[in-house]
């Protein structure tokens, strides 16, 4: 077993692979707590407000894309009669 590693000789390093979020939060988006480590939020309350926050913007964002979407199906169809 030349070419595998012990558990005792495990490089630190292969633990936990790297963050690349640029973003480093300090206290919690929500209610302003200080954070620890790798915590996006400070409790459950505040985690699942993030989520309805998410989820919201996400819905916004879908509303607003169907709405340019209708607008011009509507212009497509009033030139069509136009054309007539």
């Amino acid at each position: 077993m030349s070419g595998t590693l012990r558990e005792s000789e495990a490089q630190p390093e292969s633990v936990r692979a790297v963050s690349l979020s640029p973003v480093v939060r300090s206290s919690c988006p929500i209610c302003g707590v200080p954070l620890r480590g790798r915590q996006r939020a400070c409790s459950g309350k505040c985690r699942a407000a993030l989520s309805r926050q998410r989820r919201g913007d996400d819905l916004a964002l879908v509303e607003e894309s169907l709405t340019r979407a209708l607008t011009r199906v509507r212009a497509l169809r009033g030139a069509s009669k136009d054309c007539a």
